[in-house]
């Protein structure tokens, strides 16, 4: 398993490293399709974007090979003044039609040590299909202290998308989320 992932990333840094620029569609507020930049715009005008936002930013780009394979390459991004020693959050991964790729957990993806400014990369496993065939659905999130106790979180979740994938925010919620324990 772990080759494969190894053989996935690598191909992906290959393919990125010799493409150009790609079309950003970035998806930000509570709704499924808010845009920060205008459509047509290139990644780094929508990381502009996403960096000027406050709170906690997913941003999620084509990876792999977008039109056939892809691989979505995402990260999670503390842009507040306060740290955030755990993140929940339940991030579904939907394809063509609905079809669930990868559902959202009970107990959500769990990311730890978010201090203020850091942003951590990440990927996923790669689904055969267009990756403007994918979609992105945020549901309830939990901040978490130290102790894992539940702590208000310090701003609200955005969600950028670029090269076509789309984003649902519609049921994004700040909420109890089981695994940790309810101060």
């Amino acid at each position: 398993m772990n080759a494969l992932r190894i053989t996935a990333l690598s191909f992906t840094l290959a393919l990125f490293g010799c493409s150009g620029g790609e079309e950003s569609t970035p998806n930000t507020g509570s709704g499924p399709a808010a845009s920060a930049a205008p459509a047509g715009a290139p990644p780094t005008a929508a990381m502009a974007a996403g960096d000027a936002l406050q709170g906690i930013v997913l941003r999620v780009a084509p990876g792999g090979r977008p039109d056939a394979f892809c691989i979505p390459e995402w990260s999670i991004a503390n842009q507040t003044s306060v740290d955030i020693p755990g993140l929940l959050i339940q991030i579904g991964w939907h394809g063509k039609d609905g079809a669930v790729l990868q559902a959202a957990g009970e107990f959500g993806t769990l990311q730890e040590g978010l201090s203020p400014g850091r942003r951590v990369d990440k990927t996923l496993d790669g689904h055969a299909s267009a990756c403007g065939d994918l979609k992105v659905v945020l549901g309830t999130y939990a901040c978490r202290d130290e102790n894992a106790v539940r702590m208000p979180c310090p701003g609200p979740v955005h969600l950028l998308t670029e090269g076509g994938i789309q984003g649902d925010t519609s049921a994004l919620q700040e909420g109890r989320m089981r695994g940790a324990v309810e101060g």
